[in-house]
């Protein structure tokens, strides 16, 4: 069957969707008909009913006309008070259309039908972040829509260079994807590779924001996150004045960003709400947690286990006496208690909110305490293991401290198997890996591997705003000026 816009064709595609309507409506005495073709519950049918079809159906002059051609000249630029109205001719764009909120009114002798973007449905309000609140920030965050998402980044960001190119993916969801930039700062390359793995993506379906994230990770292999998000509008609108570039997904409530480097996931946006020597020593105390709960469980093991003599003497004959009557050696203790604190962990999240932090108190202390009192751990471990847990949550990128995570369990097991030579070993090929790692064109340890000092003004340390006076170069080629 030919692909033309007709209402009969689009009665038998949808013929057992009780949502779609499509019903005949005949407006003069010509007997000239149209068909309105709307997806019940995507559209404002009080727009409809006022501004559309009471206005037409009432017109006293559209029933001078006698064609149909006439008739679409005629609503399209006088009878309907809706603005916003389009003809289409192609039949797909036509069901692509209406399929995502627009009310269409086909005409079958013209082959033609007028669109009408009249789009509502329900929605999430705009609400507080619950991930990454600020006290002094703005409290505003992302919704599950993407138009209103892009609005959000407009009102911050009012340059006529703000380009917010729209995109569909997936075969059977036809998912709206935007790729936002600021196009005389971005890297156009950059856009360029980007706009291309998203057009290249054949899917069916994006259920999840993983799915996306996992297209636009350029080094999948790697346990790192490189695809930074964000609830935030005023981050993402901070990044792309850097030169960054956005990526908004309908239905998911967060943005990606991209590149992104490793220092970016160690900052907050309570950084720069604050004095510049308070958000220096925030990051500072992130850095020295995230040392802290990647290396201390493995060094407890390598210390008791292997190298006895590196302890001071009075903590060696401590931690040998606590350990007197534990059945279970270092090694052992520490890594079936990061385990139970990892599944400890995932029943927290899975359970509700109130059963899972009852559940968490119950099995940190309680079974703790009494597997101290059992013999079954010593007092060092659990303080030891509940440290380096407490140190990882005050990484900000949940992301990122998973990835901790995994590499703390690892490095564990190479110090229990070859002490001290075994975490160094480990350390070593974190330290390659990291290195090697390159994130469209930018590395994932800038800005400390660059050479440029421009760009040491916002990792370790936070200095003063009136430093940022350039944005880095790999990631802004052309306009890197930040302020004079």
């Amino acid at each position: 069957m030919e692909r033309v816009i007709n209402s009969q064709q689009i009665k038998e595609l949808f013929s057992k969707s009780a949502d779609i309507l499509v019903r005949q409506v005949t407006i003069n005495q010509n007997n000239i008909s149209f068909h309105l073709f709307c997806v019940d519950g995507l559209v404002d049918t009080d727009m409809l009913d006022n501004n559309i079809l009471k206005p037409l159906l009432f017109d006293p002059y559209i029933r001078n006309y006698i064609t149909e051609a006439q008739v679409i000249e005629y609503i399209k630029n006088r009878a309907s008070y809706e603005t916003f109205t389009s003809i289409e001719t192609d039949y797909d764009k036509l069901l692509k259309a209406v399929l995502s909120g627009n009310a269409a009114f086909i005409f079958d002798a013209e082959k033609k039908a007028l669109v009408f973007d009249i789009k509502k449905f329900d929605k999430r309000s705009i609400s507080e972040p619950n991930e990454e609140g600020t006290i002094k920030g703005a409290k505003d965050s992302f919704i599950e829509v993407i138009r209103t998402n892009t609005a959000l980044i407009r009102r911050r960001i009012r340059t006529e260079y703000l380009v917010c190119e729209q995109m569909q993916v997936g075969r059977v969801s036809k998912t709206d994807v935007a790729l936002c930039y600021i196009s005389n700062i971005a890297n156009m390359d950059t856009v360029s590779k980007i706009r291309d793995i998203i057009n290249s993506i054949d899917i069916d379906n994006l259920p999840t924001a993983a799915f996306m994230e996992e297209y636009l990770n350029p080094n999948k292999k790697s346990l790192f996150p490189q695809v930074m998000y964000t609830q935030r509008p005023d981050r993402v609108s901070a990044n792309l004045s850097d030169g960054r570039i956005a990526v908004i997904v309908d239905g998911i409530p967060f943005v990606f960003i991209l590149p992104c480097q490793l220092v970016m996931l160690m900052q907050s946006p309570e950084d720069y709400a604050n004095h510049f020597i308070v958000g220096s020593s925030l990051r500072v105390l992130r850095y020295i947690s995230m040392v802290v709960t990647l290396l201390l469980p493995a060094f407890y093991i390598a210390a008791t286990t292997y190298q006895n003599q590196m302890l001071p003497m009075k903590l060696a004959l401590s931690t040998q006496e606590a350990k007197a009557n534990v059945p279970f050696s270092s090694a052992t203790e520490v890594l079936g208690l990061l385990l139970a604190f990892e599944i400890l962990i995932e029943a927290g999240l899975r359970l509700p909110k109130a059963v899972g932090t009852a559940m968490s108190i119950l099995g940190g202390i309680v079974v703790g305490q009494s597997a101290v009192a059992a013999n079954i751990l010593s007092p060092l471990v659990v303080v030891i293991v509940s440290l380096a847990g407490i140190a990882g949550f005050v990484v900000p990128n949940q992301d990122l401290s998973s990835a901790i995570r995994v590499i703390r369990f690892i490095l564990s097991l190479l110090a229990a198997i070859c002490g001290f030579f075994g975490l160094t070993v480990g350390i070593i090929i974190l330290l390659i890996h990291l290195c090697s790692l390159d994130n469209y064109g930018v590395a994932y340890l800038s800005p400390f591997v660059d050479i440029d000092e421009s760009n040491h003004k916002d990792t370790l340390f936070r200095f003063p705003i009136n430093y940022f006076k350039r944005r880095p170069h790999n990631i802004a080629p052309e306009n890197n000026t930040k302020q004079t």
